[in-house]
């Protein structure tokens, strides 16, 4: 119990490289639109980004949807071989944006880009390509964006299905230093950051967390598959997003918060509600997985939300 306490401080002492303290409320009194792959489909790491938002300003408003997609790519590319292509963003985003209207877009892509294979400049200059489209649309649709470097890869818990040089690659096979592909990604998006375009390093923050672990409990990971993080590693990223987007908010250590959000009726609501929303906007903006998925009338999940809203605002009144 004290090595995992002692492991958990290590990581809340980690700090943080870009702070947007003078941006406070930038993610409210607006519609704030999340675009990413199975990672943002999940989830946890919003509802810990809700909760704690609702928690510290209770009064101002919030509204987020979350709508990623697992299997996508922000480049359109998918594997030779796969059962069925891999969803583009490009595919659906003009429906996203025209749909939900936002006045901000935060998307974090690159994980799935690289096809987990090893270094490949097409599959790069795909990747830059994306971003780019994706700047140039959201800024042709009137609203703000803010860019996320991907999480980390850590081959150490799927030794026994790794892929190394000269050998075939894929998802359930990947390349062993796939982390060092998502380094490049990452390292060049930085390279976009400006007062314009901010951009959150969460891959930097979330590969020294595993690294830090490790160094204290050598079979400890964020990812236990090796690509999707835990509880523990959703918390962190939302850890992350908040230090640099709202450094005022404190969060608790991780062990200790999550022991109490678990049966905490806030975040449980809140949890509900971010996952009804998400179902239900990814539906409604449509999109292409095996099949084509398109529902046409929001309305009904819009009317759960409010529920939700009235239940969560009456519970915020009892704290």
């Amino acid at each position: 119990m004290k090595l995992f306490n002692c492991l958990i401080w290590v990581l809340l002492s980690l700090s943080s490289n870009l702070s947007f303290g003078q941006n406070t409320g930038i993610l409210h009194h607006k519609r704030v639109l999340i675009l990413g792959n199975s990672i943002t489909q999940n989830g946890r790491y919003v509802d810990f980004l809700e909760y704690y938002l609702l928690k510290n300003y209770p009064n101002e408003k919030l509204d987020i949807i979350s709508i990623g997609l697992s299997s996508e790519t922000i480049s359109g590319a998918s594997e030779v071989g796969r059962p069925f292509l891999r969803p583009g963003l490009h595919t659906r985003l003009d429906s996203a944006l025209s749909l939900t209207k936002p006045n901000l877009v935060i998307a974090i892509y690159g994980m799935n880009d690289g096809l987990f294979s090893n270094p490949d400049e097409v599959k790069f200059e795909g990747y830059k390509q994306g971003v780019f489209k994706l700047i140039a649309k959201v800024k042709q649709a009137g609203s703000k964006l803010i860019l996320i470097t991907p999480t980390a890869f850590d081959p150490d818990p799927i030794m026994n299905r790794v892929s190394k040089d000269g050998e075939p690659h894929s998802y359930e096979k990947p390349y062993f230093k796939y982390n060092d592909v998502l380094d490049t990604y990452s390292s060049w998006l930085i390279t976009l950051k400006s007062k314009e375009l901010p951009i959150i390093d969460l891959h930097g923050f979330i590969n020294n967390s595993i690294q830090e672990i490790k160094t204290i409990k050598k079979d400890s990971t964020l990812t236990p598959d090796g690509v999707h993080p835990n509880d523990l590693g959703h918390y962190l990223m939302a850890k992350k997003i908040l230090m640099d987007l709202y450094p005022e908010i404190k969060l608790d250590e991780p062990n200790k918060a999550w022991a109490i959000l678990k049966s905490d009726p806030i975040f449980l609501l809140v949890a509900k509600r971010r996952l009804i929303s998400s179902n239900g906007w990814l539906a409604y903006v449509g999109y292409t997985k095996e099949t084509n998925v398109k529902t046409f009338n929001i309305k009904p999940v819009i009317e759960q939300l409010d529920s939700l809203d009235k239940e969560i605002a009456a519970q915020l009144k009892k704290k």
